[in-house]
């Protein structure tokens, strides 16, 4: 059945749940990237907030490396954790309707996906929840197939759970990147048990074609694998793009896929840690990953949780489509800058996220020296390429999720460090 049809005939969505009207109006208030509250322009003093980020880069060190925003979040999520914390009451919190409503809402309305209530499962946080399917699904020994170059936890927490972590790595074809099915041939064997999709794609930046996720459900469910869909980027689709849930795409992909998803990259609260949810459309599936937190006890979300969730997904997207036309603007200063300067990088360009995938390979260099090029010479902390498996040699992970002003020096000082 065809990913339209299959949506037409899935059951409805509950309506999302409302924030007060106070809330609401702040953020249709909100009309320009300079307005009050966010100026993405401003650099911001993280000074004091315990940032992972910035704990790398010390020495005046640029950190643009790990999935973490240098914008104050939307102002909309702010408020709302504001009102919550003045009623002064932090006691035993249960999951409200209102925020399976809210997740339910906004799949429909972002992505058009029609998800039934009971589909949705409060999840402890995207690689947490990963690692408890890894737990439910396969046995020590299994295999876990990952898509490499892709985002390491994915295989690194595989092997430590005694799984057996097989690199697929992704094609390079003609400036763009493909799956190797062929390649998924060859490394069938009946241990094969999981499959981590990650959609969009970390670090490459791609948003799947809806042929390829049916031609990947089909294979599969072929041979009875479970997918695992990280969709933590979806909400950060760019250039007019549309992202297309794996589950959404027929009735294949939903009997055999696990959805991972979180609203804290796209409105910038990682540090509100267990923020995600599952989309389980099976109910043997579901009812074993309920059962697995259940017995963990991981299924309790935290009131930032649960505050911060329903009120970025019940109002207007406004803050996020400004910040993401922000983060096009910075892609685009980096495009520029490179195609003016022939050092032997080249940008590949992102239709998700605000990571960019820089192919460093004409310069020659080996992976440390290519390190120590950008994170000490240039002083602008990245992520190894190296480090997301086969495929990534050559290749650094560049986060432009800051002020315009940060990207410009940064590239001062990589022109500066090859000029060296």
């Amino acid at each position: 059945m065809k990913r339209r049809t299959f949506l037409k005939s899935a059951a409805a969505a509950g309506a999302a749940a409302m924030l007060p009207s106070s809330v609401l109006s702040l953020a249709s208030g909100c009309t320009s990237e300079n307005t009050p509250g966010w100026n993405f322009d401003e650099v911001l003093d993280r000074t004091g907030t315990w940032s992972i980020k910035y704990r790398r880069a010390e020495g005046g060190k640029l950190a643009m490396w790990i999935a973490d925003m240098d914008f104050k979040t939307d102002p909309v999520v702010s408020q709302a954790l504001r009102e919550r914390l003045e009623k002064d009451v932090f006691g035993y919190t249960y999951g409200p309707d209102a925020f399976f409503e809210a997740i339910a809402g906004w799949e429909k309305a972002q992505h058009g996906f029609d998800v039934p209530i009971e589909w949705v499962e409060y999840a402890p946080g995207v690689i947490a929840s990963l690692c408890q399917i890894y737990l439910t699904f396969t046995e020590p020994g299994d295999k876990v197939v990952v898509q490499t170059p892709v985002y390491d936890p994915f295989f690194d927490y595989a092997r430590r759970l005694g799984r057996i972590a097989v690199e697929n790595p992704l094609l390079w074809k003609d400036g763009r990147y493909e799956m190797d099915f062929e390649g998924l041939d060859r490394l069938y064997d009946k241990r094969v048990k999981v499959l981590v999709l990650c959609n969009p794609h970390n670090p490459v930046g791609i948003i799947w074609p809806e042929e390829t996720l049916s031609r990947l459900a089909r294979w599969c469910a072929e041979h009875d694998i479970l997918v695992v869909s990280d969709e933590i980027h979806a909400d950060l689709s760019l250039y007019g793009r549309q992202h297309i849930p794996f589950c959404s795409v027929d009735e294949t992909a939903a009997r055999i896929g696990i959805q991972l998803c979180s609203p804290t990259k796209a409105f910038n609260f990682p540090g509100i840690t267990g923020s995600a949810y599952a989309i389980i459309p099976d109910p043997v599936k579901r009812r074993r990953f309920h059962e697995t937190l259940d017995n963990a006890k991981l299924r309790e979300a935290s009131i930032p949780t649960l505050v911060a969730t329903i009120a970025a997904y019940t109002h207007e997207p406004v803050w996020l489509e400004a910040v993401k036309r922000y983060i096009e603007g910075n892609i685009a200063c980096v495009e520029d800058f490179f195609s003016r300067h022939a050092c032997g990088i080249r940008p590949v360009r992102p239709e998700a996220s605000f990571l960019i995938w820089l192919d460093c390979r004409a310069l020659e260099l080996p992976q440390a020296e290519l390190m120590d090029l950008f994170n000490e010479k240039a002083g602008v902390v990245m992520n190894n390429g190296a480090g997301y498996g086969t495929g990534g040699e050559g290749f650094v992970r560049l986060n432009v999720g800051c002020p315009r002003s940060v990207v410009e020096e940064a590239l001062r000082r990589i022109e500066a460090a090859l000029q060296q």
